[in-house]
């Protein structure tokens, strides 16, 4: 069962580190949108795409190294990584390991579901 605790609490910090990248982009945005419109002349509208795509391009970045960096590993066969299964946002995250075909959700083996 220790196994399944440690795939809840690497699933809940992947999560983690993902806010964290959101959260620095849109810093950082900010920050960029703030100084051209303060410091360097431009406009308002000028200013707010810089920074959206700031916002977009550090957002997408980040995001893409934690889904490198940080990988979530099947409890019963050991396989490197598991395939996150997208679902609707008001159920819990399920993933499945490609190599046994077991799907976890919220940290829990199920069954399979059949369409």
């Amino acid at each position: 069962m220790n196994s399944f605790q440690n795939l809840k609490a690497a699933e809940t910090r992947r999560m983690w580190f993902i806010f964290l990248a959101f959260l620095v982009s849109g810093i950082i945005g900010l920050g960029v949108g703030l100084g051209l419109y303060f410091y360097v002349i431009t406009g308002t509208v000028f200013a707010t795409i810089i920074a959206l795509l700031c916002v977009y391009f550090f957002g997408m970045r980040l995001t893409a190294l934690v889904d490198a960096k940080v990988k979530i590993s099947c409890p019963i066969c050991n396989a490197s990584e598991l395939e996150e299964n997208y679902t609707l946002q008001c159920r819990p995250a399920q993933y499945e390991c490609n190599h046994c075909n077991s799907v976890y959700r919220d940290g829990v083996l199920v069954e399979k579901e059949s369409p």
